[in-house]
């Protein structure tokens, strides 16, 4: 039998890579079927190329942290051109690309060369706790990273993705410059507090925690958020502030805690912390979800779900999940 030339194998797998970044555009549109999961199953099962080509796509899907479906098809379709062998290679150029905008993602809030080169990230479904120079401590949620920037007139904390916990230092004679978080779309300044600052598509989502915040968007609004408070802003405003829970900080003890939120709205949160896709179907999407739930175990999660709910939870692949009505 004659050897496989390297190039015939680089070619099989760059075809892999584009038929799984087509699969994956499918599966995350709203046509997407029982049918569709069948004909992916058959796709998986028949080469293992193709099992290393979907997992090679929700990796990258991880890394662009979630980005809108056509750029993340046509990043992979982009990729393939400068395929190599090594994984590393890969993802390493495909961070160059998207550092140098080549595919107008770069400015999308989880590039991945956001969270490769940032001073200190956390990967999916990990949290990374931090004390700063001044004593201020810092906690990563999953998917997130941050910059350290302190200097002689601020503390600057520029966050690049996901979700920080800021617990500032104690004592304004001791650390007299001001404590910042920086996003996208403006600034947090902390005035001797615990506060959590994070980062959604378009806009930032703040809660304190202790004492207050004041937030300044980039065109210059301001607004206070208080203790017990919780608001967002975008580039140009800063909403009203409203009540927040006390167990919204659960996340720091790796715990989802949630009172009557929608079945989507929970397997949106949960996705946050496990790689692929996990989604429900419409007919079970308002189900009330109550309970606690431990981040750090989603699939013992997802199956306290099927012990309490009419609901069948399917593992099509350990990156693709369904929560379906019982039959």
């Amino acid at each position: 039998m004659a050897s496989t030339a390297p190039h015939e194998v680089t070619q099989s797998r760059r075809e892999a890579l584009q038929a799984a970044a087509h699969w994956y555009a499918r599966l995350c549109s709203e046509e997407a079927g029982p049918a569709d999961e069948q004909a992916l199953q058959q796709w998986l099962d028949s080469d293992p190329i193709h099992q290393w080509a979907w997992q090679r796509v929700d990796q990258l899907q991880v890394r662009l942290g979630r980005v809108p479906n056509h750029l993340a098809l046509n990043t992979l379709e982009r990729a393939e051109q400068h395929f190599s062998m090594s994984r590393r290679s890969v993802l390493k150029g495909l961070a160059l690309m998207l550092g140098t905008g080549t595919l107008g993602v770069a400015a999308y809030r989880h590039a991945p060369v956001e969270l490769w080169f940032a001073d200190h990230h956390t990967a999916t479904g990990a949290t990374k706790q931090l004390t700063l120079a001044d004593g201020s401590r810092l906690i990563l949620n999953t998917a997130s990273a941050v910059d350290i920037r302190f200097n002689a007139n601020e503390r600057l904390v520029i966050l690049r993705a996901g979700e920080v916990m800021v617990t500032t230092a104690s004592g304004s004679a001791v650390n007299p410059r001001p404590f910042i978080v920086q996003t996208p779309q403006g600034r947090v300044r902390a005035q001797g507090t615990r506060f959590a600052v994070r980062m959604l598509e378009a806009e930032t989502k703040v809660a304190v925690f202790e004492h207050s915040v004041e937030v300044t968007t980039r065109s210059g609004a301001q607004n206070q958020c208080l203790a017990g408070q919780q608001l967002t802003f975008t580039v140009d405003t800063a909403s009203l502030p409203t009540s927040l829970a006390s167990t919204d900080d659960a996340w720091t003890r790796q715990m989802l805690v949630v009172q009557n939120m929608p079945l989507d709205a929970f397997l949106a949160e949960l996705s946050r912390y496990r790689t692929g896709v996990l989604r429900c179907a419409p007919s079970v999407a308002n189900y009330r979800i109550t309970g606690a739930f431990r981040v750090d175990d989603t699939d013992q999660a997802l199956y306290a779900l099927s012990k309490s709910f009419p609901v069948s939870v399917n593992f099509r692949t350990r990156y693709w999940v369904t929560v379906d009505e019982e039959k």
